[in-house]
């Protein structure tokens, strides 16, 4: 399947516009070079004359392959027609089918390939293709560099695809040349060749391996952890041609991996510095490694994983001793290799000094590891992929401690163990409500779990409990706690003290996660107050914190939700959009990702990409189901699904939703998203039974909302949401009022108030991309018969001569007309044309009677 190509495509179009021109296509093998040029040809009907350079091949070998064929494009007669000579010709050494020869002259030879070329291009557009320049002679190349050089008639396109530019730069240096790399093709690109899902494992293994060279992908795509055989022979070509030293070194590195250093390297070959580079520039200019700033490094990763599976094993078991050793002071990269070489005992000591606790429980002795207990290897392995994002697998390693620890004997580590699970299940969406409250009962005294439980429960919409186990926790000292009462005085509406608690909070943090869960609770508590810019700010500071901290898969990428949300509400949807991309390359732990998946839906329904924004719903529902994360976080894919419903104007399903939203949630928890739904019922004529007093609306977004709400149920003035929502700058939710205001205008009779809340609509949609409001309005208008482009602006003298004109009076007509010059009539016509934006008198006739000014 051919993907990932559209933008080298284009060049390659635009340079046929600019004919006589070239392109050299620039690769390693396999990255898809001829595939692209046989795909740009494909899509046309100019004859192409092919051509292909090989090594030892005869001089000007590729290109007589192109000059046969356009010979036979011609015909023979035609061909030696458009040649001086009386048909000798010094192109017949090349040639014979030409006929007789002329003397051997170089200058003659370029000077009949140049007049044959143009000769072919007078009868319409050719393209001359030349594959593997890395293999043409000089003779050819500098055959080329002449024809770039001279060829003036247009419809020439020279195309020529190589491996590497050394030795070209006499072509590439032209003015007419352009040079195309073709980059690796990223995960998109890989999953549709596969046809897999772009987060899928195998997407990922091929990716990996391939580093998106697409020959490889295709090779790799069904042959599993294996290189394929022909592959295989591709890539070993010219290994058995080294000497013994060379390809000992080769060996040594493909055993370190994809790159090694100089000094371990000497180490682990035992040659002294002079032998060493003496082995390795075959290596090198054979193009199996590369040189780097410290060392040296296989060209491509599929290069490496062949030398290395030739290796023999017993050899490769001492290769991999040797290099473990030349790297005792990484243990990091030795337990790989003593696990390599089969001795587990050193293996597990270095990964345990590396802190690789997978590896340890892997190979887990007791008689190895006398200081440490088993339970305690799985807690380290846990918090390692908690912080690693690999949350299931957290929550897996937590349990399993959790069943090794007597309570009775150490109740305290038990509790340890307990809070390390409710962390991890909270990134899963799981509450940790009843953990809590065990660890709580087995350790009262501990204000970190007090803290805990306070924070879960705040996120439960049990407020009042929450309060005071935070403020019990403070006084015991838990810097955390204050992020809980931060955020309970911002769900009261208090976003002053709110912000006084959150940067009391990060001013006290004494690790990372601490301040990045501060940075991360405020930047939420500011979007949802509507305070969007402010939000921004924040999020940002996080991200950039979490970058630096190692930790933009965990809390980095929740911090990248609380990003792209303001940027949505701001409308830089482009912004927010690219910001959910980039974290959810990192695949995130779930509850994070529905977070990041919520905001592109939403972005994706405002724009009008409907089907996407529903695969996006689909994606989200099971990752937040059951107690995850309170009920404003069940409540994100109901909004956004009423949000949908509300776009197909399917009034059946969104009374389905909300019947689900009455009976399985209570909105009174929800300081968020009570109010847009029930603002959404409203405008489907749906008015839930529900006590309005018992449902706080805290803060300025929350007061749009319920103005909104009570403007569609008509307890309200749509002039007061209106302003409320100028307040917020939120212009996707003023767009939609303006609309739904304007319609209720246009139902009153209002026709004033109607036009000039439908044309700040009409504009608002049009700057952001909204088509499906942008629809909605021009549906509004064009039954109310309102013009929404507004009339262009002008003077009553220009509307005199306006009215002329469209009477088809000339400039002098009008001059009479008006008792002015015909030179000033003709400035006032000029200046109407311009600002009536008409290409001629007519048309300015007819912008003015559209917009009533006739």
């Amino acid at each position: 399947m051919f993907v990932g190509r559209e933008a080298e495509l284009a060049a390659l179009a635009a340079a046929r516009s600019r004919s006589p021109q070239a392109v050299v296509v620039a690769g390693e093998a396999g990255i898809g070079k001829s595939r692209l040029v046989e795909e740009f040809v494909a899509g046309g009907s100019s004859p192409v004359f092919r051509g292909a350079a090989d090594p030892g091949g005869p001089p000007y070998g590729p290109l007589v392959s192109v000059l046969r064929r356009v010979v036979r494009h011609l015909g023979v007669r035609q061909a030696v027609d458009l040649l001086p000579g009386n048909g000798r010709t010094a192109l017949a050494r090349l040639l014979p089918e030409l006929g007789p020869q002329h003397e051997p002259d170089r200058a003659r030879l370029f000077e009949e390939v140049l007049l044959l070329l143009e000769g072919v291009a007078g009868r319409g557009e050719v393209i001359v293709l030349v594959e593997d320049l890395h293999w043409a002679d000089v003779p050819a190349r500098d055959l080329l560099v002449f024809l770039l050089r001279n060829l003036t008639r247009p419809g020439v396109l020279v195309i020529g695809t190589t491996r590497d530019t050394q030795g070209l730069w006499p072509l590439l240096r032209l003015d007419t040349v352009e040079l195309l790399t073709p980059p690796a093709l990223g995960r998109e690109d890989v999953a549709r060749m596969l046809g897999r899902p772009p987060d899928s494992p195998e997407v990922a293994r091929i990716l990996r391996r391939s580093e998106g060279n697409p020959l490889f992908v295709e090779a790799l795509a069904d042959v599993g952890t294996a290189t394929p055989g022909a592959l295989r022979d591709l890539l070993l070509a010219g290994v058995e041609r080294l000497e013994p030293e060379s390809l000992a070194v080769l060996r040594a590195v493909a055993v370190a991996g994809l790159a090694m250093e100089h000094i371990p390297l000497r180490d682990m070959t035992g040659l002294d510095d002079l032998a060493l580079d003496d082995a390795l520039r075959p290596l090198v200019r054979g193009r199996f490694l590369r040189v780097e700033t410290e060392g040296y490094a296989f060209r491509h990763v599929l290069i490496r994983d062949a030398v290395y599976d030739d290796v023999p094993l017993g050899e490769r078991a001492r290769l991999h001793a040797r290099c473990a050793a030349a790297l005792a002071e990484r243990p990091d990269q030795a337990s790989d290799h003593w696990h390599a070489a089969g001795d587990r005992r050193r293996a597990m000591e270095t990964a345990w000094q590396a802190g690789k606790y997978e590896r340890v429980l892997d190979l887990w002795d007791e008689t190895a590891m006398q200081d440490v207990d088993h339970a305690r290897v799985l807690e380290l392995a846990a918090e390692n992929a908690l912080h690693a994002g690999a949350a299931d697998r957290a929550e897996e390693l937590a349990t399993a401690a959790i069943r090794e620890v007597d309570p009775e004997a150490d109740p305290a580590r038990v509790a340890r163990l307990l809070t390390l699970r409710v962390t991890v299940r909270d990134q899963l969406g799981e509450d940790g409500l009843d953990d809590l409250r065990e660890a709580v009962r087995l350790a009262p005294d501990s204000p970190r779990l007090t803290g805990a439980l306070a924070a879960t429960l705040a996120w439960n919409g049990q407020y009042a409990e929450a309060h005071a186990h935070a403020t019990r926790a403070v006084a015991q000292g838990d810097t955390g706690s204050v992020i809980t009462l931060a955020s309970l005085a911002a769900a009261d509406g208090d976003m002053e003290s709110a912000t006084a608690l959150y940067a009391r909070a990060q001013a006290a943090a004494g690790d990372d996660d601490t301040l990045l869960s501060a940075l991360a609770a405020e930047a939420d508590a500011l979007e949802a107050a509507g305070e969007h810019s402010r939000a921004e700010v924040v999020a940002r500071r996080g991200m950039t914190h979490a970058r630096g901290a190692g930790r933009a898969r965990s809390l980095g990428t929740l911090i990248a939700a609380n990003l792209a949300e303001p940027l949505a509400s701001l409308g830089r949807w482009d912004e927010a959009r690219q910001v959910v991309a980039a974290a959810l390359a990192l695949d995130p732990p779930p509850i994070y990702r529905a977070w990041l998946l919520i905001v592109d839906g939403t972005v994706a329904a405002w724009r009008g990409d409907t089907s996407d924004a529903e695969e996006i719903l689909r994606l989200v529902r099971p990752l937040t189901r059951g107690r995850s994360r309170g009920e404003d976080s069940c409540l994100e894919p109901d909004l956004l699904a009423c949000r949908l419903a509300q776009l197909g104007g399917d009034v059946d399903r969104l009374r389905r939703l909300l019947g689900h939203v009455l009976e399985t949630h209570d909105l009174t928890r929800s300081r968020r998203y009570a109010w847009p739904l029930l603002a959404a019922a409203a405008q489907a004529g749906i008015v839930p039974g529900l006590p309005l007093e018992s449902l706080p609306a805290i803060g300025r977004l929350q007061w749009a909302h319920r103005a909104t709400y009570l403007a569609e149920c008509g307890e309200g003035a749509w002039d007061e949401a209106i302003a409320l929502w100028r307040q917020v700058g939120q212009p996707h939710a003023l767009g939609s009022v303006l609309l739904r205001a304007g319609g209720h205008a246009v139902h009153a009779g209002d026709h004033a108030t109607a036009q000039e809340r439908l044309r700040e609509a009409a504009s608002i949609a049009g700057s952001l991309g909204a088509l499906p409001l942008a629809g909605q309005v021009a549906a509004v208008a064009a039954t109310a018969r309102i013009v929404l482009d507004p009339a262009p602006v002008l003077s009553p003298r220009e509307l005199e001569v306006l009215t002329l004109v469209a009477e088809g009076l000339s400039n002098r007509q009008i001059a009479d007309r008006l008792f002015i010059s015909p030179r000033t009539s003709g400035v006032h016509v000029s200046n109407i044309m311009a600002k009536l934006g008409a290409s001629n008198r007519v048309h300015a006739a007819a912008i003015a009677r559209h917009h009533g000014l006739l």
